[in-house]
C-alpha cells in the first residue's frame, strides 16, 4: 500500500530543496541542488529564471520517483520579494530575477521618497491618523522607502527599459516573485497567482486591506495589470500539467519561507518569535489577528491566511549572515570552513576590541544606511585569529539583537524566548551568544528544514493530512537548549559598545 506524503519544494537564494513528509510530520526524503546567483554589476544580485525552472523540475523529477510512496499534494516555499518579469502569452522571461539583496535601486527609493505626491500623502496621514487614530495612515506616514521594498526595485527596472515598461502598461507582462513563476510554469502557462505572505512582501500589497496597493502604484507610476491574483495560504492553486510530471498533482499551498518558518516553529500564538539564519538572517515575531504598525521600519507582513483568516507578523531582517561567512572562506580564504569559523571563536570569550560588521550589501533595520558596508575594526598586535573569528560571529548576534530589541520595544510584548534554525545555527558559540546577549533562552532545532515543514502543514491542512493546528502542536521536534550566562549589567555594557561603533561607522558613509 501507498503511503501519502507531501512534496515540499524550498526555493532559496542559493540552492533548491525538495523533502517528502508524511502523516507523522517526519521527513522520509530530503535533496538538493546549487542555483547560481548572479552580479553582473555592483550591487547587483540577480537569479536566471530559466536556471530555476529547470533545476525546479530534474529534482522534483528524481524526487516523484521515490518508490512506495504517493504524492498527496505539492507545497512551495520560496525567498520573497525576488521577483522577474515574463511574456504573458509565451512564459519567455524577460528579465532575470532580481533577488531581495540587490540594493542598485537605492537612488531610486532616494527619489521615490521625494515624490511631491508621496510626501503630501504622508503630511496628510501624519496629521489624519494621529486624530483618528488610525494605524494604516500612521504607518504610510512613516513609510520611507528602501532598497527592501519591491516596489523601489521594480520601478528602477522600469525606468532602465522603456520598451519593458511600455509592454507592461500594454498588458503583455506578468509580474511575480519565485513561487508564482513556478506556479505559471507548473499548470502550463495557465494559472498567474500567489499567496498574501508572498504578496505582502513586495510592499505592492496592502497588508491592513488584504488587496494591490493601488494608490502606490498610482503614486509611482506601476502598471497594476502584470500583478498576479492573490489566494489564501492553504488553497488550491491548481494542478500541475501532465506534460511536465506525467500527471496532475493538486499544489496546495504557495508560502514565503519566513512565514512557512514561522509556521513551521509552531509559533501559533501572539508574541512567539523565531530567527532563521541561512544566506540572510530573518527574525519574526507572531503579532496575532491584527497588523502592528513599526514607527522604525519593521515590517508589518501578514503571516499567513488559513481558511481567509490572517494571521499578521513583523519581521526584521539582516542582509548577509551565510552569505557573509561564504564571502569570508571562499573569497577572502580567512577559514576554510564554517565549522573552522566556530572552532576558532570558540578558544577565547572576547575579541580584544575587533569590530566586525556583517554588512556586505549595507545595513538594515533599524539604522537603513545602504552604503554601510561590512568593515572590520579594532585590530592591534594583541589581535589573533581566535579574536577575530569571534568577532565575526558576535557581530552576527548584534545584528540580530538590534531586531530583537526593536520588536519588544515597539510590540511592548517580551518575547518569551526564542526559536531558532537555519544553517548558520549549526554554531553553538553563536547561539550562546545570542542567548547570552538577550537574556532568553534559545531553542535550537534539530529539524533544519523548518520551512519546508510548515509548508508541508499548509499543505497538509488543506488537504486533510493534518486535521488542526492543534494536532500540528503536537508533534514533537527535539532541540537544543542554551541558557543566558550574561549578568544584565555586562548585556547593557556589551549592547551598548555595538550601538557606539555603529554610529562611529555611520558618519563614515552620510546618506
Amino acid at each position: 500500500m501507498l503511503v501519502s506524503h507531501i512534496l515540499v519544494i524550498d526555493c532559496g537564494s542559493t540552492g533548491i530543496r525538495t523533502i517528502l513528509v508524511n502523516s507523522k510530520s517526519h521527513i522520509v526524503y530530503r535533496d538538493y541542488k546549487k542555483i547560481e546567483i548572479l552580479h553582473p554589476e555592483d550591487g547587483a544580485t540577480e537569479n536566471s529564471p530559466t536556471q530555476i525552472w529547470e533545476t525546479f523540475k530534474e529534482i522534483v523529477q528524481k524526487a516523484l520517483h521515490t518508490p512506495l510512496l504517493k504524492i498527496d499534494a505539492i507545497a512551495i516555499t520560496n525567498q520573497r520579494s525576488t521577483f522577474a518579469l515574463w511574456d504573458r502569452q509565451s512564459g519567455v522571461p524577460l528579465t532575470n530575477f532580481i533577488n531581495w539583496q540587490d540594493v542598485r535601486a537605492a537612488n531610486t527609493a532616494r527619489r521615490m521618497n521625494k515624490n511631491p505626491i508621496w510626501l503630501l500623502l504622508r503630511t496628510f496621514a501624519f496629521i489624519v491618523g494621529r486624530v483618528l487614530k488610525n494605524p494604516l495612515l500612521t504607518v504610510t506616514s512613516m513609510l520611507k522607502l528602501n532598497t527592501d521594498h519591491t516596489i523601489c526595485k521594480l520601478r528602477w527596472l522600469l525606468d532602465n527599459n522603456k520598451e519593458l515598461e511600455k509592454r507592461c502598461f500594454n498588458s503583455e507582462v506578468n509580474f511575480g516573485t519565485i513561487d508564482s513563476w513556478l506556479l505559471y510554469k507548473l499548470t502550463g502557462n495557465k494559472v498567474h497567482g500567489t499567496d498574501y505572505t508572498n504578496a505582502a512582501a513586495t510592499t505592492l500589497l496592502n497588508p491592513f486591506m488584504m488587496k494591490w496597493n493601488t494608490l502606490f502604484c498610482k503614486i509611482f507610476k506601476l502598471p497594476m495589470q502584470i500583478l498576479p491574483t492573490v489566494y489564501n495560504t492553504n488553497e488550491t492553486f491548481g494542478h500541475t500539467s501532465k506534460e511536465i510530471f506525467g500527471k496532475e498533482i493538486p499544489i496546495k499551498c504557495l508560502v514565503g519561507d519566513q512565514q512557512a518558518s514561522l509556521f513551521g516553529h509552531r509559533c501559533f500564538n501572539k508574541g512567539e518569535a523565531k530567527i532563521s539564519l541561512g544566506s540572510g538572517g530573518f527574525v519574526s515575531m507572531n503579532v496575532g489577528p491584527k497588523p502592528k504598525f513599526s514607527t522604525k521600519g519593521l515590517f508589518p507582513l501578514i503571516g499567513w491566511t488559513l481558511d481567509k483568516k490572517p494571521t499578521y507578523k513583523l519581521e526584521g531582517q539582516v542582509a548577509t549572515v551565510g552569505t557573509f561567512i561564504d564571502w569570508l572562506i571562499n573569497d577572502m580564504e580567512m577559514f576554510k570552513s564554517p565549522v573552522e569559523l566556530d572552532s576558532y571563536a570558540s578558544k577565547c570569550d572576547n575579541t580584544q576590541g575587533v569590530f566586525v560588521i556583517p554588512t556586505l550589501s549595507g545595513i538594515r533595520f533599524p539604522y537603513f544606511k545602504p552604503d554601510l558596508n561590512a568593515s572590520i575594526s579594532g585590530l592591534s598586535l594583541k589581535v589573533s585569529k581566535p579574536h577575530l573569528a569571534r568577532a565575526i560571529l558576535e557581530g552576527i548576534a548584534h545584528r540580530v539583537m538590534d531586531i530583537i530589541e526593536g520588536m519588544e520595544s515597539e510590540t511592548k510584548i517580551s518575547i518569551p524566548n526564542l526559536k531558532i534554525d537555519g544553517g548558520v545555527s549549526n554554531s553553538d558559540v553563536l547561539m550562546q551568544m545570542i542567548a547570552d546577549l538577550s537574556g532568553k533562552v534559545v531553542y535550537r532545532s534539530t529539524e533544519s528544514d523548518l520551512a519546508s515543514l510548515g509548508a508541508a502543514y499548509f499543505a497538509g491542512l488543506s488537504s486533510g493530512m493534518f486535521k488542526s493546528t492543534k494536532e500540528i502542536l503536537n508533534i514533537k521536534i527535539p532541540n537544543k537548549r542554551f541558557n543566558p550566562n550574561y549578568s544584565l549589567e555586562r548585556r547593557v555594557k556589551e549592547r551598548k559598545l555595538w550601538r557606539d561603533h555603529i554610529k562611529k561607522s555611520e558618519k563614515m558613509f552620510p546618506a
